[in-house]
């Protein structure tokens, strides 16, 4: 048996006029993404609050058996809520080379951070968390 293909004939006898779009798949049209980068997502930016509420603990604690004290900034998703960005900044003047031992010594401590983040947060995967210190 064959398929029948559509036609615009075809399309022009169930609809009245032809629209620009007619006969397209919808799933490959680029106006109706939902990954649009100028749509505010509201879920993503809930989950990097939520984030950042527990890091602003965590971090702090993590970090009390060292010589360093960092605050959070912001978490973003980068580019997705997979992957986050954590934006730190040292408590006290850090220039650039501290600011990379700091950058270094939460990355050292990285997975007793996401295992503290997965604690608090209500969601069955943790996104992979990096950190970048910014320089006060």
């Amino acid at each position: 048996m064959k398929h029948r293909k559509t036609t615009i004939k075809h399309n022009a006898e169930l609809s009245g006029s032809l629209q620009s779009g007619d006969g397209e798949d919808p799933r490959y049209d680029v106006r109706s993404s939902f990954s649009s980068s100028n749509k505010f997502d509201r879920k993503a930016a809930q989950l990097c609050s939520q984030i950042r509420r527990a890091l602003e603990f965590i971090i702090p604690e993590v970090l009390q058996d060292s010589d360093w004290d960092a605050v959070v900034l912001d978490v973003r998703p980068a580019p997705n809520t997979g992957h986050l960005l954590v934006l730190l900044q040292a408590i006290e003047d850090l220039d650039g080379d501290r600011c990379q031992q700091l950058e270094a010594a939460v990355f050292r401590r990285v997975g007793q951070i996401r295992t503290a983040v997965a604690g608090s947060i209500q969601r069955r995967k943790v996104p992979t968390l990096t950190f970048r210190v910014v320089p006060s």
